[in-house]
């Protein structure tokens, strides 16, 4: 069976739509991921999900970013000692825990950022270069339902 013969089977229910959904979506972010990653030099996608993350809440421990990405604290080390190595961020000691480690941004990311701001951008608009404004607003009201229902996935 082709592709898209079983995306038109399991279109004709609502429950082979969610599943079609699924599917796609685990698609679209390994395509996302494979495309970022071979047109970056230095940093994988997953790195600088993290710096865009840390700009936004800089000092957060492993474990909190874990939290947000949907990665475990382990993972969150990983990328940050690989972004330490390549002096993007430094790992500091929690005063008051001496376990809980923060993460903090350094010049280099700031300057990363302000250099590949247009590519990024770049890529974003050639992302939703398909949809028209009303789409995209009515597609970002779906996203915290899909959050939410990631949650409910997490707590059973």
């Amino acid at each position: 069976m082709k592709l898209d013969d079983y995306i038109k089977q399991k279109g004709e229910t609502t429950e082979g739509k969610m599943s079609v959904l699924f599917f796609s979506l685990f698609v679209i972010t390994n395509r996302i991921e494979t495309i970022y990653n071979a047109g970056m030099e230095e940093l994988t996608l997953k790195q600088l999900m993290l710096l865009i993350l840390v700009s936004i809440s800089e000092g957060e421990t492993f474990t909190r970013y874990g939290q947000i990405m949907g990665s475990s604290r382990q993972n969150i080390k990983t990328l940050a000692n690989a972004l330490e190595k390549k002096s993007y961020v430094s790992i500091r000691q929690d005063k008051n825990d001496r376990r809980a480690c923060g993460i903090f941004l350094t010049d280099k990311t700031a300057k990363h950022f302000k250099d590949t701001d247009d590519t990024y951008t770049k890529q974003i608009l050639r992302l939703f270069s398909e949809f028209t404004e009303d789409e995209i607003n009515l597609f970002s009201t779906f996203i915290p339902k899909l959050m939410t229902g990631i949650q409910k996935m997490d707590n059973t």
